[in-house]
């Protein structure tokens, strides 16, 4: 009888001692009896060039205490891939909280986690809000290389430093072909532009009445109009150009004159000879009749050979010792 109370007792005290370990796994990580308890692991902690790790702060607080994030300071030969922290768990009148970090190894030899700070707001005695920071413990590990872990396994071996190679001829002569081209180019732009700018604008010719006349009853002549039967455009154009020659000759509105008034104006005019004037007359009256159907159309005669042989009669002096 004293031996079934003994073994009931046995396994009751077992099945306590499971149900405590089963709801409560990372209780012994703090003192519960603190408002705030802190503890920190990491996976592995002998970890393999290339390995993942896992390092987090479990955190054991009061519920009027609010926690920020951690301040983490990741070592040399440690990479940060991912973090976060998971939802806070209420227990026994206290929260338990999660902060992880994921990390890739990337160096072989000692690599020490330090103390990581974590801070948090607490009401004091006064229900004021006052911080507070606890620091996480640091955190030792080692990691190993993949070769001491093998032996002496052929077919691993070490990674081998950098070799400097020596850049081949021909990628400088490739890039002397380049800056040539750009020269040429930026050379032949220069030179195209000093020979438009060197080009000076012709100037513009100004004639002289003379040669303006003269010019312009060639072009009259060329057209032929006598012959293609439009004989009044044919003078009204000779008219326009000797009116126009004697404007501009002797400095008087000819083209808005009469022929009359450009006689009576040559009257007292002592620049011309009688017989000049009487060409004058002559030339602006044969003119008119034709301008005006005064005269029979068939048996005129062009006046641009008696124009043209008055015109030259009178080039000024200085003019004609120009062009000689």
């Amino acid at each position: 009888m004293d031996f079934y109370k003994s073994m009931s007792k046995t396994f009751i005290v077992l099945g306590f001692v499971f149900l405590l370990n089963l709801t409560d796994q990372e209780f012994a990580w703090g003192k519960a009896s603190g408002p705030v308890n802190i503890e920190a692991q990491i996976d592995n902690l002998k970890p393999s060039l290339g390995d993942i790790v896992n390092y987090s702060i479990k955190i054991l607080h009061d519920p009027d205490i609010v926690l920020r994030m951690p301040e983490y300071k990741i070592p040399e030969g440690l990479e940060k891939i991912d973090s976060g922290n998971l939802i806070p768990i209420k227990k026994k009148q206290q929260i338990t909280q999660k902060f992880w970090l994921k990390l890739r190894v990337d160096k072989t030899g000692p690599i020490t986690f330090p103390s990581t700070p974590v801070w948090f707001d607490t009401p004091d005695q006064n229900k004021k809000i006052i911080p507070g920071k606890i620091m996480a413990p640091e955190i030792n590990i080692v990691v190993q290389s993949l070769l001491k872990l093998e032996g002496n396994n052929p077919s691993l071996r070490d990674i081998k430093p950098i070799i400097k190679i020596k850049t081949p001829w021909t990628y400088y002569l490739w890039r002397g072909v380049l800056i040539l081209c750009v020269l040429a180019l930026i050379y032949y732009i220069w030179n195209k532009w000093k020979i438009k700018s060197d080009v000076k604008p012709e100037e513009t010719l100004v004639l002289s009445a003379e040669e303006q006349a003269i010019k312009e009853l060639k072009i009259l002549e060329k057209r032929d109009w006598m012959k293609s039967g439009r004989v009044r455009d044919h003078f009204f154009e000779l008219s326009e150009i000797f009116r126009r020659y004697l404007e501009n000759r002797y400095l008087f509105p000819a083209q808005e004159w009469t022929s009359e008034e450009i006689v009576y104006h040559f009257k007292s005019f002592s620049d011309l000879s009688d017989n000049q004037k009487l060409k004058v007359r002559s030339i602006l009256y044969d003119s008119d009749k034709i301008k005006f159907a005064k005269a029979n159309m068939e048996n005129c005669y062009d006046l641009i050979e008696p124009v043209t042989q008055f015109i030259k009669e009178n080039i000024p002096s200085q003019v004609t010792t120009e062009q000689t």
